[in-house]
């Protein structure tokens, strides 16, 4: 039963993160007005959609394929990818304290703990 959950836990997760990456990629300009950080031009469009695009989306595939795959191996960047995020705004709350930051950390934090938790229900496979 426990690994039925880890599974289908990864498997939102990851869906939820493929839907942001989509949202990033054509909806920027909702995306941006909502966090206060519209692009203000051609080439920050294009990193926003880049970075984002595909820290949701690698993010998001990898949670999937190992759910799908029943392997807890593929499940390194989607630690690492919280983890990192966590730290940067962790940094950034350091240097300019912002509390509209701490909730970003929060789910974030969540995130990462979720998909810890589900790796140990993975199978630790091989091949």
């Amino acid at each position: 039963m426990g690994k039925v959950i880890a599974r289908g836990f990864l498997v939102v997760l990851g869906v939820s993160s493929l839907i942001n990456a989509a949202l990033v990629w054509f909806a920027l300009d909702r995306i941006g007005v909502t966090l206060g950080t519209p692009a203000p031009t051609p080439l920050a469009e294009s990193t926003l959609r880049g970075d984002l695009g595909a820290l949701f989306g690698m993010f998001g595939v990898l949670s999937i394929a190992a759910a799908i795959r029943d392997d807890r191996r593929l499940l390194l960047a989607p630690m690492l990818l919280p983890a990192l995020a966590i730290a940067g705004r962790l940094v950034s709350y350091a240097l300019a304290p912002a509390p509209a930051a701490v909730p970003l950390i929060a789910v974030e934090a969540v995130a990462l703990a979720g998909v810890v938790i589900a790796r140990a229900g993975l199978a630790k496979n091989s091949g």
